[in-house]
């Protein structure tokens, strides 16, 4: 059974781009979807599509997560974390199918979890994305990563300086991995931000998609 999802069809009718927007632990689809709505007035010709991770959250019952947290073994959080990724990687090709598009006109963006979703997705693809935007993020395992860098797509990451979940200096410790693999990547920090998206990010986000459109 598939990922359960909301979409925001594109404006104009003719879809050119599609962005997949990966919400965080223990969030759920309508979590980043508002951030389509906002971001499609811009862009009348991208579709949004955000998905519910794959399973219930442990320690938040009405939320979803990618893989879980709160595991003790993480032969199991990695095995978990592989499953979701072939779980959202078959999302992905289903709606690029439905649209008739290609991953160069693919978008991902995530939050949390979900940048840690779409940081190790994106990557491993043959053919590059368009963009990838990581929201409070970190790269999850440094060394998965390594091994199954395919493409070099341009990434962004936005962090706040006051967050309290994934500490600035993990997004730090990402992007200098980056770019030690040569991946074209950038990143703003917000002061007195904490793990949350803030205005100037989801218009630097916006800047970001409209630039690689």
């Amino acid at each position: 059974m598939g990922l359960k999802y909301k979409k925001l069809n594109s404006v104009s009718g003719q879809t050119k781009k599609i962005v997949i927007l990966s919400h965080g632990y223990g969030a759920d689809c309508n979590d980043l979807i508002s951030i389509g709505e906002y971001w499609q007035r811009f862009l009348p010709d991208i579709a949004f599509v955000a998905p519910n991770a794959p399973t219930i959250c442990q320690i938040n019952r009405s939320g979803f997560e990618w893989f879980d947290l709160m595991q003790t073994s993480p032969t199991k959080i990695n095995d978990e974390f592989k499953s979701a990724l072939v779980k959202l990687n078959d999302f992905v090709e289903e709606q690029l199918l439905e649209y008739k598009l290609n991953k160069k006109d693919l978008f991902l963006m995530g939050f949390s979890q979900g940048t840690m979703m779409s940081l190790q997705l994106g990557l491993s693809y043959k053919e590059s994305v368009a963009g990838i935007l990581g929201y409070s993020g970190k790269i999850y395992d440094f060394e998965m990563l390594k091994k199954n860098i395919n493409s070099k797509p341009s990434v962004v990451l936005f962090h706040g300086t006051e967050d309290t979940i994934i500490p600035l200096e993990e997004m730090y410790a990402s992007y200098e991995l980056l770019q030690e693999q040569s991946v074209d990547v950038t990143y703003k920090v917000f002061e007195n931000c904490g793990h949350s998206i803030t205005p100037d990010g989801l218009s630097l986000g916006l800047d970001f998609i409209k630039s690689k459109s």
